[in-house]
């Protein structure tokens, strides 16, 4: 068994194809852990070793830096786009601006956002350089963690903000969209093996970055680095 902890822009297509094709070829089960980077960086910070790790390629850096990660076993794997996501017939902006856009939040009765994932961190800062955050969260769903289309699905908000990939991995009626590219955040994602993981945790590394995972990512709308 290895174990991954792993952010959850890849969660669906991860628990969906990619782990159950890796376990098949190689006899290993995975055991799998989904939470913002956020709160998998806590865990480690206390004491936990995961055998691979997959989250923002800045924080991945950032262990094999502090040895907790091999530097040799790092492999970038995607890059995401914040999105947002709103239901068949409800009001959409009234073009592609940032303007707009802002506007088409503050007109809504909720907006759904997370506050402990980089697309959480991304939005609110957007939303307080231009004075904005408090009067969006006055009607705010503010999720700790968790798929903020969940919200939108079930009624609290009218908007949900999530990356892109995040926003599709539930099925649902949701139409998903990239935010305008001026108030962009791409991230970059990557993984990384604990030194002494084994060849295991080795080979999913490298199957990561192959095609037929690339192609996979690609479905949810993650691009590769």
């Amino acid at each position: 068994m290895i174990t991954l902890y792993s952010g959850l822009v890849v969660k669906k297509p991860l628990v969906e194809q990619i782990i159950p094709a890796f376990e098949s070829a190689t006899g290993t089960r995975v055991d799998a852990t989904f939470e913002p980077t956020t709160v998998l960086l806590d865990r480690i910070a206390a004491g936990e070793r995961p055998d691979l790790v997959l989250g923002v390629s800045s924080s991945v850096t950032d262990l094999a830096e502090q040895g907790l990660v091999d530097p040799a076993q790092v492999a970038e794997i995607a890059v995401s786009s914040v999105g947002f996501a709103r239901l068949e017939g409800a009001p959409v902006p009234t073009d592609d601006s940032a303007a707009a856009f802002l506007d088409y939040l503050l007109a809504a009765r909720a907006v759904a956002y997370t506050l402990s994932g980089a697309s959480g961190v991304h939005f609110m800062k957007v939303l307080r350089e231009r004075g904005l955050l408090e009067r969006i969260d006055e009607r705010a769903v503010r999720c700790e963690s968790g798929l903020t289309v969940e919200a939108l699905l079930d009624g609290r908000a009218d908007v949900a903000v999530q990356q892109v990939s995040e926003l599709r991995s539930v099925v649902g009626p949701q139409i998903v969209e990239p935010i305008p590219h001026e108030l962009q955040s791409y991230g970059r994602f990557a993984i990384g093996a604990r030194p002494g993981a084994g060849d295991d945790a080795a080979r999913f590394v490298t199957l990561l970055t192959e095609k037929s995972t690339q192609d996979a990512f690609a479905a949810f709308g993650l691009s590769r680095p």
